[in-house]
């Protein structure tokens, strides 16, 4: 579950609107999506999130719209009002699969979860959370009750790092875990960071950009950045302006491709410092040799552990658009935990 998501739902409570979180409980074999993918359903329809689109995920949209206007919870009732929630199970065999306009096949249960005004302080502070960086994890009891509840922790236990069902007090949840989202760190405002940048906006990452040089940095050139900032690429001058909420963290990653070495060098001098998990610079095998070598110089000892380079997957990329779809991909695979 998403900031925007959690956002979009205390919405709807704001509003008085009633809604319904529908998750993924349990996926077996080959189904769209797995446990813990999330959606919001009001009577309107999808207010965001998704369980894998397709045929299923409308069935789901459609149930959720009949329960809202007619399961205990009539058309103009607020959200505070007594509502129920199910637990849905679908088995896509072939036959079934292709019922559903899906060729995949496997078992999935779906858990509709009413939201009502209770549910408040659990998002509000699940949302806080995430804004500091901690981990938590919403737990939706499996009868579907509308009792939300946060589990939260600094040292994550199982829960707290990927969907399950756990017990508590006698009770089944499932336990969806809220991470933090993972930022991307556009250091070099060039031809294949534009590229990227529209990109990585599809794929709903977060980003922040910095380039020395006004015509390439500013709102204006990245408008779906969360900062564009023009500044110097000395570690000081950046650690100044990405300072506060906009610090890098462990869950966030660096894509460096600034002009040239020493741009480059500096820039990696910013996020070496920092406690980020991906840090991929652009550029060849011999310039990776270059900068890394004058690094280790400085005592920046894990330099070739910690840096990804030439960035992105090896796809034969030759534009810019096609590098920074190879860097698209590559970050793909590292907040997938495929790196």
């Amino acid at each position: 579950m998403t900031r925007e998501l959690i956002q979009a739902a205390g919405k709807e409570i704001e509003a008085g609107r009633s809604a319904f979180l529908v998750s993924i409980a349990s996926a077996t074999g080959s189904t769209p999506r797995a446990a813990g993918a999330m959606m919001l359903v009001g009577r309107g329809g999808l207010i965001g999130g998704t369980i894998g689109g397709g045929l299923l995920e409308h069935r789901c949209i459609e149930e959720a719209q009949a329960a809202l206007s007619g399961n205990g919870c009539p058309a103009g009732k607020a959200p505070g009002s007594s509502m129920t929630g199910f637990l849905r199970s679908f088995i896509l065999d072939n036959r079934t699969a292709g019922g559903l306009g899906m060729v995949c096949g496997g078992n999935t249960e779906v858990l509709f979860t009413p939201l009502l005004t209770s549910a408040r302080e659990a998002l509000e502070r699940a949302s806080s959370l995430l804004e500091r960086g901690e981990p938590c994890a919403l737990l939706l009891p499996l009868d579907g009750s509308p009792l939300l509840s946060l589990r939260e922790g600094r040292q994550p236990a199982a829960s707290l790092r990927k969907p399950q069902i756990c017990s508590e007090n006698g009770r089944s949840f499932l336990s969806v875990p809220l991470a933090s989202e993972n930022r991307v760190f556009l250091l070099g405002g060039g031809h294949v960071a534009a590229e990227l940048a529209l990109l990585l906006e599809q794929l709903e990452f977060p980003f922040l950009t910095a380039d020395d040089r006004p015509e390439f940095s500013g709102s204006g050139r990245f408008p779906a950045a969360a900062a564009a900032l023009t500044v110097p690429f000395s570690p000081e001058a950046l650690k100044k302006a990405f300072c506060g909420p906009l610090a890098p963290r462990r869950e966030d990653a660096f894509c460096i491709m600034t002009r040239g070495h020493e741009g480059d060098a500096q820039a990696l001098r910013f996020a070496l410092g920092s406690p980020a998990s991906y840090i991929g610079v652009m550029g060849s095998r011999k310039k990776r040799e270059t900068v890394f070598s004058r690094l280790e110089a400085e005592g920046f000892s894990e330099v070739r552990k910690r840096v990804t380079t030439p960035i992105g997957l090896d796809i034969g990329a030759q534009t810019p658009a096609e590098i920074a779809v190879s860097v698209a991909a590559q970050l793909i695979a590292w907040r997938a935990g495929r790196l």
